[in-house]
């Protein structure tokens, strides 16, 4: 938002969340991981701010509502990007333009046209791009008039945010970095890793970003892990995604409707297209009354009339719900990535038997994997969503299973315990090195016990 910072009541100390990634709700893995994070944060007795130094993350989308969830923000800024009330339009004549060639480029595509001006080349990706002296200075002047208090903290949205902390003036103590996950890790988590192309990162260059912040946010066990040892100064908290069962948990859905939901990244594009590929011949084959929903914006990566039969791509919706009640079977074909799978903890909070990848699982094995069905190729993840069609008993005990699963080890009270017991210290000005949490709450200790 432009113009002058509003000021918050003074009675709360106040988070500012630096992202450069487009925020309308919890549209995505990484939207709902942050808006957990905030709440938390809420929790603890701070008022989250969240701050956009760059006007690039709106990329073609000339203008958005922000969803209900996002009110957890106390105030929410973008540089370049007016706003009223949950409204928000840039002012870049270049992205309405661009939202246009992206209409036009769709509209070509559906009637048959494939010259290349019809390639959709969508902008870069915010999130890992430079920083810009016009950025930098943005930032610094949302605090100018509305000092940085002594009780006040950064967080940064990713490790590439942590040019935020110099830009405000945080002292180290009082920063944070919300890691989402390994980088450097993607390229080696498997089969057409080479084809991510949010960032790349060499160990070396991650773990200096990381070593910006007094404390890293991390998602899953492994890789708090490895910070804890590559960083030994750091405060690691380990804070998954949080989730809660759903009042509908257990309801038994369909068993030939199948489910898959993702966001417009490469590993989703990648799992998807490998499944559409190469397991769902083998169950239109031999369960040809199967049904395959696919919900996300991952669909804009595929066309639509080109789909198998029983195929059918929804794009972005506005609930969740009624398909999540309606499917039997939930399917994660991942074959490479890092972090947690926040879709795996959705699915699991509806109590539905999932079909999973070795990745998928990554990090959260202990934990989810009793309630998994767990396929490393393309026969093994065909014969257990046949398996699973065909026996209701272990459809049921998989659905017990993941409601047990949500209780004890996503619920934010115990898994974002560590999380806040941090922001409160925080508060009171004890944050310091060795002021904490004593070593047993660092990153060896997990909240899937």
């Amino acid at each position: 938002m432009s113009g002058k910072p509003q000021s918050l009541p003074a009675r709360l100390p106040r988070a500012f969340i630096v992202s450069r990634q487009r925020l309308i709700g919890a549209t995505n893995g990484s939207s709902s991981y942050l808006l957990d994070i905030a709440r938390s944060v809420a929790d603890a007795g701070f008022a989250p701010v969240l701050l956009q130094p760059s006007p690039d993350i709106m990329g073609r989308v000339p203008f958005f509502r922000a969803r209900p969830e996002m009110r957890i923000f106390a105030d929410h800024r973008i540089r370049g990007v007016a706003r009223f009330g949950r409204w928000f339009v840039s002012r870049d004549a270049s992205v309405w333009r661009d939202a246009a060639l992206g209409v036009a480029q769709s509209l070509a595509r559906r009637a048959g046209f494939t010259a290349p001006w019809t390639v959709d080349r969508p902008r870069p990706y915010a999130i890992a791009a430079d920083w810009t002296p016009e950025d930098r200075e943005w930032l610094a002047a949302q605090t100018r008039s509305d000092c940085l208090g002594a009780r006040d903290m950064v967080i940064a949205d990713y490790a590439f945010q942590s040019e935020a902390f110099a830009a405000l003036g945080v002292p180290r103590e009082r920063s944070a970095i919300i890691m989402h996950d390994l980088f450097h890790w993607r390229g080696q988590s498997g089969a057409g890793a080479e084809r991510d192309s949010v960032a790349a990162l060499t160990r070396e260059a991650e773990i200096a970003l990381l070593s910006r912040a007094g404390t890293v946010i991390a998602i899953q066990q492994e890789e708090a892990d490895f910070v804890s040892r590559a960083l030994p100064p750091t405060r690691v908290i380990l804070a998954p995604g949080t989730r809660s069962p759903e009042p509908s948990q257990g309801a038994p859905g369909d068993p030939e409707r199948l489910l898959f939901v993702g966001s417009r990244t490469a590993p989703n594009t990648d799992g998807l297209r490998w499944f559409l590929d190469t397991v769902w011949p083998q169950i239109a084959e031999l369960s040809p009354d199967t049904r395959l929903d696919v919900i996300g914006t991952v669909a804009a990566d595929f066309d639509a009339g080109r789909m198998p039969a029983g195929v059918r791509l929804h794009g972005l919706v506005p609930d969740l719900a009624p398909f999540y009640r309606r499917a039997g079977i939930v399917v994660s074909p991942l074959r490479f990535g890092s972090g947690l799978k926040i879709k795996l903890v959705e699915a699991l909070a509806w109590g539905k038997p999932t079909v999973a990848s070795p990745v998928t699982l990554q990090g959260v094995e202990q934990a989810c994997g009793p309630a998994v069905m767990v396929a490393a190729d393309a026969a093994s993840f065909a014969a257990a969503i046949l398996a699973l069609q065909r026996d209701g008993d272990l459809r049921s005990l998989l659905a017990r299973r993941a409601q047990m699963v949500v209780e004890a080890h996503f619920a934010r009270g115990a898994a974002h315990r560590n999380l806040r017991d941090w922001c409160q210290e925080v508060a009171k000005g004890n944050a310091g090195a060795g002021m904490l949490l004593p070593p047993d709450t660092r990153a060896t200790i997990s909240c899937f016990q």
